[in-house]
C-alpha cells in the first residue's frame, strides 16, 4: 500500500517551499557568523525558537480574513523575485557582508508575511508577525554598530574594574584595555566587553516578550532591563576574575573565565524570566482566543510563491554567468619564506581563536632579532581562492589590534617598495609607540589577481568599495598578508633598511 499526500497537502507544500527556501538562504549566508563568532552562536537556536513561537500562535490563530489581493501585493512578490538573484550576485563578491544578512532576512520575512496575507488576510499577517519578525534576532549586528558598541564598552568595563580593584586595595594600573596587576596583566578584550552577553540577552528578551504576548511598551522595557542586567553582571564577572588573578595569578582568571561567563548568563536568564512573567500578569495578552479555530483557507497563493521560486532558481546561473565573463587571469605568484637563518629565530604557535577567526590556508608566526639585537615579530598568512571572504585578511589590522593592548599609532611613513619577480609590491610603513619603546611596522595585503585591485592594506570595506567589486566582477581570488614589527629602533632610516633587506631576502617569486 502506498501512502501519499492528498492533492491539497501537495499544493500547500509546493506553495510553502519557496518561503522555506528563503529562510534556508538567510541561514546559509549567516552560518559563518554563527559558527566562528562566539557572540552569535545563539543564532542557531533562533529559527527553532521562532518555529516554536509560530506553533503557539497557530493554536490561537484568529478566523481567517479576506485574502489580500491586488496589484501592490503582486508588485511585492516581483520585488522579492528580483532581490533574491541580485542579493546573491552581490554576495559572491562579499561572502560575509552583514548588510546582506539583513537583506536575506528581509526577503524571508517578507515572503512569509505576503504568504500569510494572501492566505488568511491582514488578521493572520498581524497575528503571526511576532514569530516571523523574531527571526531578525539571529541577524549579526552591522559591523559599524558592533564596533562602536565594543569600543564603548571595553574602556568602561576596564575603568570600572580598575576602580573596584582600588576599592579592594588591590594595586592595579590600566593601559588601554589592559589591567596590569602585581603578578601579571589581564586584557579586557572584545569577549570581555560585555557585548556577547548583551546580544544574547537581547535575543532572549525578544523571545520572552513574544512568548508572553507582552505589549510593545512592556517588550521595550524588558529589552532595556535585560541590557542593563547583562552589562552589570559582566562588570561583576570582570571584577571577580581580576580579583582572582590578583590573588592567585592570571592562570586563575583564565581557568574561571568560561565558568564565570556561564554563571553571568544564567543570572541574566533568571532575571529575564522573572521580569517577563511578572509583566505578563500586569499586561494581559491581547488577541488570545479561547477556542482555537480549526478552519484553514482552501485558496492558497500560487503565483507569488512561483515568482519567488523563479528568483531562487535564477540566482546561481546568473551569478556564474556574470562573474565568469569578467574574471581576470591570476597574478604572478609569490610567498614569504620563514627567516629561519635570522638570529634567535623561533616560531610561535598561532592562537586557536585567531586561526578560527582568520581561516587562512597557510601561514606562520615567528620572532627573531636584527644583527644589533633588536626584536622583530612577523606574520605571514595566505588564503587560497574560493569562498573565504576578503574581510578575513583584515580582521587584525594593526591600527585596531595594537590600540587594544595600549600601543599607540603615531604616523604613517613613506611606503617601502619590494619586488617579487616581475611584480612590484608597495608595503605600508607605520610608526607606533609601545609605552616608551618605538615600534616600526610593515603591513601588506595583496590579491592573487591581475584585476588591478591589489591592496596595500589601505582598502576599506565601505559600501562603495564593496559595490565596486561587484561591478568589476571581482570575487575572491585569494589573498596574502605580511605584517612585521621592529621594536627599540628609533631611527626611521635604520628601520626602513631592516625591512627592505628582510623583504629582499625572503620574498620569493614562484
Amino acid at each position: 500500500m502506498t501512502i501519499g499526500l492528498s492533492p491539497r497537502a501537495r499544493h500547500r507544500a509546493l506553495s510553502l517551499a519557496p518561503v522555506a527556501a528563503c529562510f534556508a538562504l538567510a541561514v546559509w549566508h549567516m552560518r559563518y557568523d554563527w559558527m566562528y563568532d562566539p557572540s552569535y552562536r545563539y543564532g542557531w537556536f533562533v529559527l527553532p525558537l521562532a518555529l516554536y513561537l509560530f506553533s503557539l500562535r497557530w493554536r490561537d490563530r484568529p478566523e481567517a480574513g479576506t485574502p489580500v489581493r491586488g496589484p501592490w501585493i503582486k508588485a511585492c512578490w516581483w520585488l522579492l523575485a528580483v532581490m533574491i538573484p541580485l542579493a546573491w550576485l552581490v554576495r559572491e563578491a562579499n561572502p560575509e557582508w552583514r548588510l546582506l544578512s539583513i537583506v536575506f532576512t528581509c526577503i524571508a520575512a517578507g515572503a512569509s508575511l505576503l504568504y500569510l496575507a494572501e492566505t488568511g488576510g491582514r488578521k493572520w499577517a498581524r497575528h503571526f508577525a511576532g514569530p516571523v519578525l523574531f527571526f531578525f534576532a539571529s541577524v549579526p549586528w552591522p559591523s559599524i554598530m558592533e564596533r562602536a558598541t565594543t569600543e564603548t564598552l571595553m574602556p568602561v568595563n576596564a575603568a570600572v574594574t580598575l576602580e573596584a580593584l582600588h576599592w579592594m586595595n588591590i594595586p592595579a594600573v590600566r593601559r588601554g584595555h589592559l589591567i596590569s596587576l602585581a603578578n601579571g596583566t589581564l586584557g579586557v578584550e572584545e569577549a570581555c566587553s560585555g557585548i556577547r552577553s548583551l546580544q544574547t540577552t537581547v535575543m532572549l528578551a525578544l523571545f520572552l516578550g513574544e512568548l508572553h504576548h507582552l505589549r510593545w511598551a512592556a517588550r521595550l522595557g524588558l529589552i532595556l532591563a535585560g541590557a542593563g542586567i547583562a552589562l552589570l553582571t559582566n562588570i561583576i564577572r570582570t571584577i571577580g576574575l581580576s580579583a582572582a588573578a590578583a590573588g592567585s595569578g592570571p592562570a586563575a582568571a583564565h581557568s574561571w573565565h568560561d565558568t564565570a561567563g556561564l554563571l553571568a548568563l544564567a543570572v541574566n536568564v533568571a532575571c529575564l524570566v522573572l521580569i517577563s512573567t511578572r509583566s505578563s500578569r500586569l499586561s494581559p495578552a491581547s488577541g488570545k482566543a479561547g477556542d482555537p479555530p480549526q478552519n484553514i483557507p482552501a485558496g492558497l497563493p500560487v503565483s507569488g510563491p512561483a515568482l519567488c521560486a523563479a528568483g531562487l532558481l535564477m540566482m546561481v546561473p546568473l551569478t556564474e554567468w556574470y562573474y565568469g565573463r569578467r574574471e581576470s587571469m591570476p597574478a604572478p605568484a609569490w610567498h614569504l619564506e620563514k627567516p629561519v637563518t635570522a638570529a634567535a629565530y623561533r616560531e610561535l604557535p598561532i592562537d586557536a581563536r585567531t586561526a578560527i577567526m582568520l581561516r587562512y590556508s597557510s601561514g606562520w608566526s615567528a620572532k627573531w632579532q636584527t644583527p644589533p639585537g633588536k626584536p622583530v615579530h612577523g606574520f605571514y598568512f595566505e588564503w587560497d581562492s574560493g569562498r573565504v571572504p576578503p574581510e578575513n585578511m583584515n580582521v587584525h589590522r594593526p591600527g585596531g589590534c595594537l590600540a587594544n593592548i595600549g600601543i599607540e599609532f603615531t604616523r604613517e611613513l613613506a611606503p617601502i617598495t619590494a619586488t617579487s619577480g616581475a611584480k612590484s609590491l608597495t608595503v605600508r610603513f607605520l610608526r607606533f609607540e609601545d609605552g616608551d619603546r618605538p615600534l616600526h611596522l610593515i603591513y601588506l595585503v595583496d590579491e592573487k589577481s591581475r584585476s588591478g585591485a591589489a591592496d596595500t592594506g589601505t582598502f576599506d570595506f565601505t559600501y562603495r568599495n564593496r559595490l565596486r567589486a561587484v561591478l568589476s566582477g571581482r570575487r575572491n581570488p585569494g589573498q596574502r598578508v605580511i605584517e612585521a614589527g621592529l621594536w627599540d629602533e628609533p631611527s626611521e632610516e635604520a628601520a626602513r633598511a631592516v625591512f627592505t633587506a628582510f623583504l629582499g631576502e625572503w620574498l620569493r617569486h614562484e
